[in-house]
């Protein structure tokens, strides 16, 4: 080869070599993970490139609130369910300047609760102490007594006391004093309302024998009674001398002694034992009926 051939050859070689040295430094500079100029991400290995947008700051620091907002409220849930535990282990417990009971104040919310037990314990015992009494005397109130009559009826019932009177069979009441009688109760109407009851229950005066609950001062005795009126007039004066006596009984000691009761004369009421005072002997009637009044 001549020289000017070899010159030719050596220039085509080294630009050759120059253009083969810039392709390679722009595709080194392409290859790697990069920012073009609208801000993405640009990812490249010489053969692909991906561009991978970068996110919005808006919606970035919408995230970060959201977390941190989060965040709080579990720090929230957690205080306030520390603060309920506390205050439940030392309710009503003042505390000390570092946040816990002192034993001085725990010792005074225990003498505090132990004093409410004993409140509440003796309230209790109170509130079923009243209620013994109460079933206790509703007892003794609805119990009718079969007293006999010369033991403690006639000193129960006695003379001038006044009494509720109520008829077994049909539950009417009415009110009468027992003004005199020795052998049984000899008894008058308190007044003329208290006759006409007594009327409506025996169809008018009447010897028939009832059984009959005398209730005194909250006691109930078992008694017989009849509503016939006898041996009085009611427009004259106790105790005086006078004729025409109710019921048969002629001339005599006038025993009327309530005035205005629609009444003359005074009835019988009878208890266990008692007897007539015609005989002194035992009516048979009344005490069956008596028996019947107490339940027997």
């Amino acid at each position: 080869m001549n020289k000017r051939n070899i010159i030719l050859a050596s220039i085509i070689l080294g630009v050759s070599l120059s253009i083969f040295s810039i392709v390679k430094f722009e595709n080194t500079a392409k290859a790697g993970v990069y920012q073009d100029q609208s801000g993405n991400t640009v990812i490249s290995d010489n053969i692909s490139t991906y561009s991978v947008q970068a996110p919005p700051a808006e919606t970035t620091a919408q995230t970060q609130q959201t977390n941190e907002s989060n965040t709080n409220d579990e720090i929230s849930v957690a205080v306030s369910d520390t603060q309920k535990s506390t205050a439940d282990t030392t309710s009503n417990v003042p505390l000390s300047r570092g946040g816990t009971p002192s034993p001085k104040k725990l010792e005074e919310a225990k003498k505090m609760a132990q004093a409410a037990e004993a409140e509440t314990k003796a309230k209790a015992e109170a509130k079923a102490k009243a209620e013994t009494e109460a079933k206790a005397i509703a007892e003794k109130e609805s119990k009718v007594e079969l007293l006999d009559w010369w033991d403690s009826a006639r000193y129960v019932f006695s003379r001038g006391t006044t009494a509720v009177v109520t008829d077994v069979y049909t539950g009417k009441s009415f009110k009468v004093q027992r003004t005199m009688g020795t052998n049984h109760a000899d008894t008058e109407a308190l007044t003329k309302e208290d006759t006409a009851i007594i009327k409506s229950i025996w169809g008018g005066f009447s010897w028939e024998r009832r059984p009959v609950i005398v209730t005194v001062d909250g006691r109930k005795l078992a008694a017989s009674m009849s509503a016939m009126p006898h041996a009085g007039v009611d427009s004259e004066p106790a105790y005086e001398y006078v004729n025409n006596r109710s019921n048969g009984y002629g001339s005599g000691e006038n025993l009327d002694v309530i005035k205005g009761n629609d009444m003359d004369g005074h009835f019988d009421i009878h208890f266990l034992n008692s007897t007539r005072h015609m005989d002194g002997d035992k009516d048979p009637q009344h005490q069956t009926a008596i028996k019947v009044a107490a339940g027997k």
